[in-house]
């Protein structure tokens, strides 16, 4: 069984997360464009890299701590690579632009969002 920390941190914000899927791809060269991220696979290279595919859940203690917590991990999905430490998978990684959706159903009554996400280590 994997060893995770209690907690996922990226980039310093702790995500609760419900399930984390990691697949070993062949490692590309990661380039921001804009705002999107580009990546170049490189024939012949063996080098491996972690790709995350993964769920959560941001709760808050009030409407506006909500609010305040899903903005801050909205705002990691800005194209630049952040420090990961999961107990596994530590490391520095990109949110691969757009990947960051948030189910904003009425189900959960204001009260937590739910999300998915992609991560690609630099």
């Amino acid at each position: 069984m994997a060893n995770y920390s209690e907690t996922l941190s990226f980039n310093g914000v702790t995500m609760h997360i419900l399930s984390l899927t990691p697949v070993k791809t062949q490692r590309t060269r990661n380039k921001i464009i804009g705002s999107s991220l580009v990546r170049y696979k490189i024939i012949g290279l063996q080098d491996k890299q972690w790709e995350l595919s993964g769920s959560g859940i941001v709760t808050g203690t009030s409407p506006t701590n909500l609010s305040t917590n899903r903005a801050a991990i909205e705002a990691m999905d800005d194209a630049a690579s952040h420090a990961l430490v999961d107990g596994i998978h530590n490391g520095t990684y990109f949110m691969v632009p757009g990947s960051l959706q948030f189910n904003d159903s009425g189900d959960r009554a204001g009260m937590s969002y739910s999300y998915s996400f992609k991560l690609v280590e630099e």
